[in-house]
């Protein structure tokens, strides 16, 4: 092997282990915001956005900016504290320089349902929802740059109608 070969060569191994680094860094970045929503730790999930993300997760409509998303997890803090578990899983992620596209599984599953004025506890229902997401690397932290989120089972949510392309055609989400 020639000197130019091996260089060659490092110059390519360098650039897959970057990629290798970026999807465990992309990866490390989903596992917090959902450990940080199933402990309800909201004041800690805005910076995890960049302050021009979108964020479109299910009903609740698209937000816009640091200052929407968090009206929105205000909400949310605002709906309670459900005991419910979260699994996430199956993650696609795509990384080209210092953008990246990720869809990920994600699992609910509920235990309290509102009944009648109380709370009804039954183990075992659940939710299928997909993550579709683009992130953005800035000042060499991966940040949500758009998030869009659907449940996709037992019943299927409708698409977005003014999400962003690189979240909405990408890996087969049904």
């Amino acid at each position: 092997m020639t000197d130019d070969e091996l260089e060659a060569q490092l110059v390519t191994l360098r650039a897959r282990v970057q990629t290798l680094e970026d999807v465990e860094a992309i990866k490390k970045l989903h596992r917090t915001y959902i450990r940080r929503l199933a402990d309800r730790q909201w004041h800690d999930m805005v910076d995890m956005f960049t302050a021009d993300a979108v964020a479109d997760l299910r009903q609740h409509g698209p937000r816009h900016g640091h200052a929407e998303i968090a009206e929105l997890f205000a909400s949310m803090r605002a709906a309670g504290n459900p005991p419910d578990g979260y699994v996430l899983s199956s993650p696609v992620i795509d990384v080209d320089a210092d953008l990246a596209t990720g869809t990920w599984t994600w699992h609910r599953h509920l235990c309290e349902f509102p009944v009648m004025g109380s709370v009804l506890r039954v183990f075992g229902p659940w939710w299928e929802g997909r993550y579709r997401c683009t992130y953005r690397r800035e000042d060499g932290q991966w940040k949500f740059a758009t998030m869009v989120f659907r449940l996709v089972a037992p019943d299927c949510e409708p698409e977005p109608a003014s999400a962003p392309e690189a979240v909405t055609s990408d890996a087969g989400a049904h």
